[in-house]
């Protein structure tokens, strides 16, 4: 499955990854016909009762990961927000225990709980690290996608050329992919796919382009991020609030035939 998920993570293709957060959401991204899934740590801290953040235990994080994977056949990627350490080597240890459950792949930030874009020198040892212990343990088709903050920080004047330059950086530090969110125009999305070798992952967002023309442009993995399920959380509400209002709780009932487990 690792293989599978690696060949994804390439500049000649393209694939959508579905972000979720829990066995029920997991099972409906998979009978839709997904290729991948990621977990959203935005969601599984919501649904933990605390904002994102790294405001969670890494065993949480795991014990989820673990869970997923019983429900799934389809690869899992692990979102390690900055590590859950500010110790390289527990973050190491972290990778690993993900490894050894079965999980595909990792996404991992260059940033710090303040928003400042780590040093890049230091961010890219942590990731020969990760490799390097990926490696020794015969886990040579886990994927790191380092994502970079370069769009969101505001620390950041020099978003595009910083963008490239990390890149090429993490890349050779054993880095298979490069998340950017916050990237959304197209002609930046263009000038960076063009101007590193690495895959690029870009974010769903509310101005993001269509998928056809992000695919054009260069993306390789296009991520759903936090989207369904703050999607799903505002018609929670609404409908909850709805029935309240009318007292018509037959409403709830309006829906088509749940598919699940058919």
């Amino acid at each position: 499955m690792n293989n599978y998920f690696k060949k994804l993570h390439s500049k000649e293709s393209f694939f959508i990854l579905g972000n979720c957060w829990d066995a029920l959401s997991a099972r409906v991204y998979e009978q839709a016909g997904y290729k991948a899934l990621g977990t959203s740590s935005w969601a599984l801290s919501s649904i933990n009762g605390v904002k994102d953040g790294e405001n969670i235990d890494f065993e949480i994080v795991l014990d989820n990961a673990k869970t997923l994977l019983k429900h799934i056949k389809i690869p899992l990627s692990v979102d390690m927000e900055k590590g859950y350490s500010n110790n390289p080597n527990t973050i190491v240890e972290n990778v690993i225990k993900l490894a050894n459950s079965g999980c595909s792949g990792i996404n991992i930030e260059d940033s710090d709980k303040q928003g400042m874009l780590l040093p890049k020198e230091t961010f890219a040892k942590t990731i020969q690290k990760i490799k390097n212990a990926l490696l020794s343990k015969g886990f040579d088709d886990f994927v790191i996608n380092a994502r970079t903050d370069t769009y969101l920080s505001s620390f950041c004047n020099d978003k595009l050329n910083e963008t490239i330059i990390r890149s090429k950086i993490y890349q050779e530090s054993g880095a298979d992919c490069l998340f950017v969110p916050g990237l959304s125009d197209l002609q930046e999305i263009r000038h960076i796919s063009n101007n590193i070798t690495l895959p690029l992952n870009v974010l769903n967002l509310p101005n993001i382009a269509k998928v056809a023309e992000l695919q054009e442009a260069g993306v390789n993995r296009f991520s759903l991020g936090n989207s369904v399920f703050d999607d799903m959380v505002a018609y929670l509400e609404k409908t909850i609030r709805l029935t309240l209002d009318s007292g018509e709780y037959s409403k709830h009932y309006k829906h088509d035939i749940l598919k699940l487990g058919s």
